[in-house]
């Protein structure tokens, strides 16, 4: 009955770490968003860079999520884009580049009540534009998160009504090529 049991104990282990590739993107480094430990609706996501699998929000119970978009997007400058419910009370998500002269991956964060519907990329500075519809902490018509390459420790937030100058960035409309993606499938 023992060796039953060990090997039972073994398949099931051994399942739980399959990861099913969800979409792989290369941004100037090659990354990859993976799952496993389905529940109901959800998986646990990864982000998997090299032979490096981490949780996408730092560890598995935070990285949870349902409803999840990933995108691959971008020219000049590549970016990987999620976006999901995950564990707060909003849609959170992140953008991923490596622009060239940059040693390591850009990661901006975020979490609004919408998913961005406007990112801009330049060798310099990641914003992700997300509009507010009329809900959330503010009045302006979007939500505008900033990060400046090389500094992760002053990303900002501003509330806006105008969108952000297009000028020295590629404009991508991140819902149109949802819609793309989707019309993909």
């Amino acid at each position: 009955m023992r060796p039953t049991i060990c090997l039972l104990f073994a398949l099931s282990t051994s399942n739980s770490f399959a990861a099913e590739l969800v979409r792989a993107c290369d941004v100037g480094a090659p990354l990859a968003i993976v799952r496993d430990s389905k529940i109901a609706d959800t998986h646990i996501y990864y982000l998997q860079q090299g032979g490096k699998r981490r949780p996408v929000f730092g560890d598995p119970d935070q990285s949870r999520g349902s409803d999840v978009v990933i995108q691959c997007v971008g020219k000049n400058i590549r970016a990987l884009v999620v976006s999901g419910e995950f564990t707060a009370n909003a849609l959170q998500g992140f953008v991923i580049t490596s622009p060239p002269g940059s040693n390591t991956p850009e990661r901006l964060d975020f979490a609004e009540k919408s998913r961005p519907q406007w990112l801009y990329l330049s060798k310099r500075e990641i914003i992700a534009v997300v509009p507010t519809s009329g809900y959330g902490e503010t009045s302006a018509r979007y939500v505008a998160y900033h990060h400046t390459v090389g500094q992760s420790n002053v990303d900002r937030v501003d509330a806006i009504d105008q969108l952000p100058s297009a000028g020295g960035f590629e404009v991508i409309n991140l819902k149109a090529q949802n819609r793309q993606l989707n019309a993909g499938k």
